[in-house]
């Protein structure tokens, strides 16, 4: 048996996480959503609950027996066609690029019982919006994220995932200020850059080079992960 330890941020105690009890327009659709990173799932709890009543929820996860699609391994291409799959858009023209991104680029995870990759947070699915836009590269896409420092997620996607899972304990917690500010200059810097690009794009007429999205639609693209670059396959 091969088992972690997962951790998993809310505003009340789960002692046994519900198949299908979830939320469908999540990252990677409705399941359990845990990370193996306690800072991280102790941020989420905090930011996205109710900071007065956080808590992180401490779980053994037994992934020995269990299927696991790592996106990570895939490209930031197959991320972003996962997300869009599942998140949608706000926006007709950035619908347009995403359904082609999806058929070209999404990986088949039936039969998959766990996801793993990074996390979009509300606040930052405008990044993934600016890409399918053609105003930032694949490149950008993942610079900005990791500045976030939103970090990975492992998503329980299938019962036999929810069988897998054992509930240790939980704790109280309570995000600092330094936590605070810092995530807080995050976004900001985020929001800084995106707003930059914009006016690059439209008084300057800036050119984005690398792979935008126009430009992974109209090349086969390969993700090759032991050197962590794309090649364009041909037609």
């Amino acid at each position: 048996m091969e088992r972690i330890k997962v951790f998993h941020g809310s505003d009340h105690r789960i002692e046994k996480p519900v198949y299908l009890g979830g939320n469908p327009d999540n990252d990677y659709g409705n399941g359990f959503y845990t990370t193996e990173y306690e800072e991280r799932a102790r941020s989420w709890a905090t930011l996205n609950g109710r900071p007065e009543q956080s808590v992180v929820n401490v779980y053994q996860l037994d992934i020995g027996n269990l299927s696991v699609l790592d996106l990570n391994e895939c490209g930031v291409l197959a991320w972003i066609a996962e997300v869009v799959a599942n998140r949608g858009t706000n926006q007709e023209s950035a619908d347009i690029m995403a359904s082609r991104l999806i058929s070209g680029y999404r990986i088949k995870s039936e039969g998959y019982d766990i996801i793993k990759g990074y996390r979009a947070d509300d606040s930052y699915t405008q990044v993934i919006e600016a890409f399918l836009l053609n105003q930032i590269n694949t490149y950008e896409v993942e610079r900005l994220f990791y500045k976030g420092s939103l970090g990975n997620q492992i998503f329980l996607k299938s019962e036999k995932a929810f069988r897998n899972i054992t509930w240790i304990e939980s704790k109280t917690v309570t995000l600092q200020e330094r936590d605070r500010q810092s995530d807080y200059q995050a976004r900001c810097e985020v929001n800084r850059f995106l707003s930059g690009r914009m006016k690059a794009i439209l008084l300057e007429g800036y050119d984005v080079p690398g792979i935008t999205a126009r430009y992974s639609i109209q090349h086969n693209l390969i993700f090759r992960k032991e050197g962590k670059f794309y090649e364009d396959a041909g037609i």
